[in-house]
């Protein structure tokens, strides 16, 4: 028959936190490294987990110290990785790169092709165009400052839009 060594620190009556430290940082320290592949970050995680441990003792006491100690280093570890992983995002977030900024050649290109199809448009529908979206009156302010009915005013937007997208290369939905 097999007899298998108890620790002191294994028995579920053991309240010496030294006993309990002494006999499972090793393997604890062991396990971090193996989950997260950094002995500094594994470290700070053991570290960690002894305190839990030692505050969870004070408290009432730990009745399988060994089982204990090995789940406070896997929460740790994974929750410093959860903490890396927003940090890192909330990072990408604050410094993002240039790839939506225009430059102002750009801009004035831009500006130039519109210019350009607004000028492409009849008169009519020009006129809607510019008083709706640069001067931003409502239809029927349009329909009153043109003497037409907003009917027409609506109508009018509508081919001038969707002429403006034929002419510009956006897809009409």
């Amino acid at each position: 028959m097999k007899t298998v060594a108890v620790s002191r620190a294994d028995s579920p009556h053991s309240g010496d936190f030294a006993s309990v430290y002494a006999a499972h940082h090793a393997e604890a320290l062991r396990l971090a490294y193996l989950l997260c592949g950094d002995r500094h970050r594994a470290e700070d995680a053991v570290a960690e987990a002894f305190v839990k441990t030692y505050r969870r003792m004070q408290r009432g006491g730990v009745d399988q110290p060994r089982a204990y100690v090995r789940r406070v280093v896997i929460n740790e570890v994974n929750s410093r990785f959860r903490r890396l992983l927003l940090e890192r995002r909330e990072a990408a977030k604050r410094s993002a790169d240039d790839r939506g900024e225009r430059t102002a050649a750009d801009q004035l290109a831009d500006h130039d092709e519109v210019f350009a199809a607004l000028r492409a448009l009849p008169e009519r529908q020009r006129t809607v165009v510019v008083l709706r979206y640069y001067e931003d009156l409502t239809e029927k302010a349009i329909a009153e400052a043109m003497h037409i009915s907003v009917g027409t005013v609506k109508s009018t937007l509508h081919r001038a839009l969707q002429r403006l997208r034929e002419v510009l290369g956006e897809e009409v939905a």
